[in-house]
């Protein structure tokens, strides 16, 4: 079986070896895109990132509920945002603001809870600009907060400690939830929810566990392959991201005697439900279909609020699918486009995706937007 990082070069030595003029005369429209770029105000790279813009986004965050991301810069210091103006500016306040801290929106109420290992637990509140802390990292009850997690099911959010498992209520209380040091020692881990199967993984110290909502724990992968994000697929599977190999994973296990993940088989969709293979782009949200990726197109396309995918061609510029499955050029991509070119998704409300360019960020839209006044010509 080819792994992804194989099929990777395997894509790159095609799509190398293809005449231009052909691939171009096949699957480019020769038509300008629907969407445009605008600049991002205060985007441009200054001293403090060594006048390189990749090191403006070096994380991106989007929490369901906040209208905002949380970017997290490489070099100049404290967490940015781009505000309702589509400026570049300080996210503002006091807040987990840890490259590692974790926020989870409670949707019964709108509040998004953030964790911090050094801070404690914050919320903020539906309508208001900036958290408040609601309990310090000292020991009454939370030690060191490191992972959240809200589970309808079990009315409130889950946070893991140092210490042990909690549920948060939407009212503040919070109770200590069961967890079986026996199986998965004092700290749960990382934790990721399964609503579909009320499940909850966790990942720690080099293993994974399922605890069901009877506080049953397992043990469902040893190793250090960890987890990025999971997820149930439609046919009831469980997803895992991970760094090297995306993994579908059949649940309940086939064989209780083994770890889940060594039932899995690999798959080369992401988490965002996309699929390429060798240059070609093959799946989006389990529709099935056969559509050549532009040339020096080689990761999956992302996809722009309502479905439309983009993808990224490095130095060649920012292509958008339409719907006679041929790739229409953003205006202007070429211009800002450069080795190093990032793309960002961003809370559905801003109906934007950020990207990082050659000299700075940008804001891609729909040409209809009324930001679009300001978008490259």
């Amino acid at each position: 079986m080819i792994h992804r990082r194989e099929a990777f070069f395997i894509a790159v030595i095609i799509v190398a070896l293809l005449p231009t003029q052909a691939m171009s005369a096949s699957i480019l429209s020769g038509n300008s895109s629907p969407l445009c770029l605008v600049p991002v105000k205060n985007g441009e790279p200054t001293k403090a990132d060594v006048y390189q813009s990749f090191r403006l986004t070096s994380k991106v965050v989007v929490v369901r509920g906040l209208d905002r991301p949380i970017i997290f810069p490489l070099n100049r210091g404290g967490v940015w945002t781009i505000n309702t103006t589509g400026a570049y500016v300080p996210f503002g306040g006091n807040f987990p603001d840890h490259y590692q801290d974790q926020y989870a929106t409670d949707t019964s109420t709108g509040d998004v809870i953030g964790v911090s290992w050094k801070l404690g637990v914050f919320r903020l509140r539906p309508g208001e600009t900036q958290f408040e802390r609601v309990f310090a990292a000292d020991g009454k009850p939370f030690i060191h907060p490191f992972s959240v997690a809200y589970v309808a099911r079990l009315g409130g959010t889950v946070i893991s400690d140092n210490s042990g498992l909690y549920l948060l209520r939407p009212s503040g209380q919070v109770e200590r939830l069961y967890w079986d040091t026996r199986v998965g020692g004092k700290s749960p881990g990382r934790v990721f929810d399964l609503p579909e199967l009320k499940l909850l993984l966790f990942t720690a110290e080099g293993y994974i566990y399922a605890r069901d909502d009877n506080g049953n724990l397992t043990i469902f992968d040893k190793g250090f392959g960890g987890v990025q994000a999971a997820r149930v697929t439609a046919d009831r599977r469980i997803f895992l991201e991970r760094i090297d190999q995306n993994l579908v994973v059949p649940w309940p296990p086939k064989d209780p005697t083994r770890p889940a993940t060594q039932q899995a088989s690999h798959t080369y969709e992401n988490f965002g439900g996309i699929e390429t293979y060798v240059g070609t782009l093959v799946r989006v949200h389990d529709k099935q279909m056969s559509v050549d990726l532009p040339q020096r197109v080689y990761n999956p396309p992302t996809e722009f609020p309502g479905g439309v995918m983009v993808a990224n061609a490095g130095n060649d510029g920012l292509y958008t699918l339409n719907a006679e499955n041929r790739w229409d050029l953003v205006d202007q991509s070429r211009e800002i486009a450069g080795n190093v070119i990032y793309l960002f998704q961003l809370p559905i409300e801003n109906q934007a995706v950020l990207v990082n360019g050659r000299e700075g960020l940008f804001l891609l839209v729909r040409k209809t937007d009324a930001r679009a006044v300001a978008c490259l010509r």
